[in-house]
């Protein structure tokens, strides 16, 4: 594991320590725009600005007026549930969004326009940049056309990826591709039709991937200043979540939004569904994976075939692999860790994994154990094809060390991603055995306001050598936003959708295959295929900010979202083999309404359009 990791933009934000006054005062007091972008330095730095509105989703913790963190979506879904009291995700778990809070608990809105305004800028001014021979003027650095044109697409991208952002946060957006004057009347000022600002994206997309890389040769090394700077490949796979998500259900003819007109009469949503749509995502997303797969991308094997829990965990720990296509660099950042670490080991033990999501996890054979619930909502209906055994406890340990001995059966032979992804009662984490229930030292009692809450702590993601017992382990990380496998399930999705199921096998088998899964049953028709592909998004894609918007594209949100979540009875259990702790109890009353597919418009706003920007549809517009 690399130890010492320079980050590009981390490295670029510290610049802009020193020099932040000098930005705030742009472009109307110490030095003008055009003043600022005669210098190439000053011109880097504003590029490299414009990248620190990308969102930091790994802080799924976030409270309220986190304007940085932008993760409030892990918890926010049927995933995960946050044991700290002030996550912001509770909020919209209670069905408390409204237009006056909705910005405090994910400031989308702001973040996003600041960074579109910044890349507009960028743009507007970066000809006024002279070219420089390296070593002048006490430069490392040359600036070339080539380095212009590469600087125009990363802005024409960060632009593409905000309003992405926003899409999918409000749903129709105001489209700015220019910079608005610092009096400008913001009366003038109103959403766009969904379709159009879904093609802004896509056209921003296929401007920046003519003017980027599709990736650079980072040779291995750790000090590359090209480490998370955005390439075609970021590019185009953006225009393929983009064209996934206009082909879905809520985006494609949804039948609650085709009412849904601005002040002036303007349709906002298609009204009808489209079926071509799927046809054009699944072949932007078929070019983006061979021209990514030309490049040297493909899904991460690790070092070994057979450990298949370590292959998987290490996909986001192996920085900067080949199955990686953008990211943010987050830096050293311990606080995450230590929110996965246990009691015992002076963690806060607050990233809890549902039941409902520890249940979705097949076999190690790839047959379902858990096909739904009683009419409880929380009783398994066990699949006894499976094997699968809710009671007892092993007498063996499982190869490779998946599981110890004496755990409960409803954690044998699981699929590996299961072990890869989860801390479970009776698991090993770091040699120590994870004791969630009652009367352990990672039980509730005697813990205080920051405890397990569900009797699972997450494990993906997680530094494996992070020990906030003694403060030391913790490693540079980075926030992955695109990566192969994703790229992958996304075509799958959309041929099936398409055309049927006979090109999405090969997909999805690849996913599966360095899972450690078999292959998916042959014969499965279009409905099958889509029960497939979305389990498999559930499950390899957990925690990636990716559940809370596929269950809405998909409009299954009123089903998995409006029910209580459950977990493990933590208020039991004497010992690890104590029956009473594995009950399943309600963990969580959660509320979703069909207006929450989207977030409220800022109150602020729209009171600063005086009304022109519509409020969604449900929520008050005053």
């Amino acid at each position: 594991m690399k130890q010492i990791i320079l980050f590009s933009t981390l490295i670029l934000s510290l610049i802009f320590a020193s020099c932040g006054d000098y930005l705030d005062k742009l472009p109307e007091e110490d030095m003008s725009m055009e003043d600022a972008f005669s210098s190439y330095t000053y011109a880097k730095e504003f590029l490299a600005n414009a990248y620190m509105h990308l969102p930091a989703e790994l802080n799924f913790m976030c409270g309220q007026h986190d304007t940085w963190a932008r993760g409030v979506w892990t918890a926010g879904c049927d995933e995960m549930e946050i044991a700290y009291g002030g996550a912001a995700s509770h909020l919209i778990n209670n069905g408390s969004l409204s237009p006056e809070t909705a910005e405090n608990v994910c400031p989308v809105w702001s973040e996003c326009y600041m960074g579109i305004r910044k890349a507009n800028l960028f743009l507007e001014y970066i000809d006024l940049t002279p070219l420089e021979l390296a070593g002048s003027n006490n430069m490392v650095d040359a600036f070339t056309e080539e380095d212009r044109k590469n600087w125009k697409g990363e802005a024409i991208f960060l632009r593409a990826f905000a309003n992405y952002q926003l899409i999918r946060t409000y749903g129709p957006i105001v489209i700015l591709d220019h910079s608005l004057p610092t009096d400008a009347t913001f009366n003038d000022y109103r959403r766009s039709p969904l379709v159009d600002c879904i093609q802004a994206v896509i056209d921003d997309c296929d401007l920046a991937a003519s003017m980027l890389p599709v990736r650079y040769n980072l040779n291995n090394s750790t000090e590359n200043p090209k480490l998370g700077r955005a390439t075609k490949g970021a590019a185009l796979a953006l225009k393929s979540r983009m064209l996934l998500y206009a082909a879905s259900p809520l985006y494609n003819g949804c039948e609650y939004y085709r009412d849904f007109v601005d002040n002036e009469g303007v349709q906002l949503f298609p009204q009808s569904e489209d079926r071509s749509k799927w046809a054009t995502a699944a072949q932007a997303t078929l070019e983006c994976i061979q021209t990514l797969e030309a490049a040297g991308h493909k899904l991460y094997t690790g070092t070994t075939d057979r450990n298949m829990v370590d292959n998987y965990r290490n996909i986001f720990w192996d920085l900067f692999n080949d199955e990686w296509i953008y990211w943010r660099n987050i830096g050293r950042w311990d606080h995450f860790d230590n929110c996965s670490n246990t009691l015992s080991r002076k963690g806060f033990s607050i990233l809890n994994p549902t039941q409902e999501m520890i249940d979705a996890f097949q076999m190690a054979d790839g047959s379902t154990p858990i096909t739904g619930y009683q009419a409880d909502g929380m009783t398994p209906i066990i699949n006894a094809a499976s094997n699968y055994v809710e009671t007892g406890y092993a007498t063996t340990a499982g190869p490779d060390g998946q599981w110890p001995a004496g755990v409960r059966n409803m954690f044998v032979n699981r699929e590996p991603r299961f072990y890869a992804l989860t801390q479970y009662p009776g698991s090993i984490w770091q040699g120590n055995v994870c004791t969630f229930w009652w009367a352990g030292a990672d039980g509730r009692r005697g813990a205080g306001s920051d405890y397990c809450k569900t009797g699972y702590l997450l494990g993906k993601i997680v530094n494996p050598n992070a020990n906030p017992s003694n403060g030391t382990g913790y490693q540079m990380r980075a926030w992955v936003y695109f990566r192969m496998a994703e790229m992958y399930l996304n075509y799958a999705e959309a041929i099936n959708e398409a055309e049927g199921p006979a090109k999405a096998y090969e997909y999805v088998n690849r996913v599966r295959g360095r899972a450690g899964l078999p292959n998916l049953p042959t014969g499965l028709d279009q409905a099958g295929m889509r029960a497939a592909v979305r389990h498999e998004r559930r499950i390899e894609l957990a925690y990636e900010a990716q559940r809370y918007f596929d269950s809405r594209r998909w409009m299954i949100a009123p089903e998995t979202e409006n029910k209580p979540i459950h977990c493990l009875n933590i208020f039991a259990g004497e010992n690890q083999q104590d029956d009473a702790f594995y009950q399943r109890i309600v963990c969580e009353d959660r509320s979703f309404e069909t207006k929450n597919y989207f977030f409220p418009m800022p109150y602020a706003e729209i009171s600063k359009s005086n009304h022109n920007l519509v409020q969604n549809k449900g929520y008050s517009a005053d």
